[in-house]
């Protein structure tokens, strides 16, 4: 883990001297679609982010925007997770988990026209807390983190923007060693708007 912050503070001090052009932050909201490979849930199950977006110029077209995000993961399943790991009686009633994550994804930002950029680069996700049906600890183990890739465009609209990713997991979040490997993938839909800029 130490390793992983160490990398984080060196891109932040390397962006932060390199800057050429300017600093902005913000604030964005939006909602995640997401759905896990070998678990019977289903797709695109919509939940929240909200967060903090910075970005440093280091050229008229390029940037680095590290971000803070608080990111829910929410899995609803048919039938219940717990009879798929052949825990108990099958159960019919659906089940839903919410696993509420720490995002912090660092791209690199091109600008292919004055409004519109294309967004790219690493993300990792600590893993805050895991509820099943939103009231109590969930049966289930899920791994304290997860690396994961995004990749998306943002629209700039004066102050607002709109923007779209694509986030793909690289990583098993299922702690359970006996059990297949659970990947998540997750489409964001959200608005930003900007408050400061240096």
């Amino acid at each position: 883990m130490k390793k992983y912050l160490v990398i984080i503070v060196a891109v932040f001090t390397v962006a932060n001297v390199n800057a050429q052009e300017k600093f902005s932050i913000g604030i964005k909201v939006g909602q995640n679609f997401t759905s896990v490979n070998n678990v019977a849930v289903d797709h695109n199950t919509a939940s929240f982010h909200a967060g903090v977006t910075t970005r440093f110029g280091i050229s008229e077209k390029l940037g680095i925007s590290p971000e803070i995000i608080l990111s829910q993961t929410k899995l609803e399943t048919t039938p219940p997770i717990t009879s798929l790991l052949g825990g108990g009686s099958a159960l019919t009633q659906p089940e839903t988990y919410h696993l509420n994550y720490l995002a912090i994804p660092i791209l690199f930002d091109a600008k292919l026209m004055k409004k519109l950029s294309v967004q790219a680069g690493p993300q990792y996700s600590i893993l805050l807390d895991q509820k099943k049906d939103g009231v109590g600890n969930a049966s289930m183990a899920f791994n304290n983190g997860e690396f994961a890739f995004v990749g998306g465009a943002k629209l700039d609209l004066g102050g607002f923007s709109l923007y779209g990713r694509y986030v793909v997991g690289l990583q098993n979040i299922n702690e359970l060693q006996d059990q297949a490997k659970w990947k998540t993938t997750q489409w964001q839909l959200g608005i930003g708007m900007s408050l400061f800029n240096f």
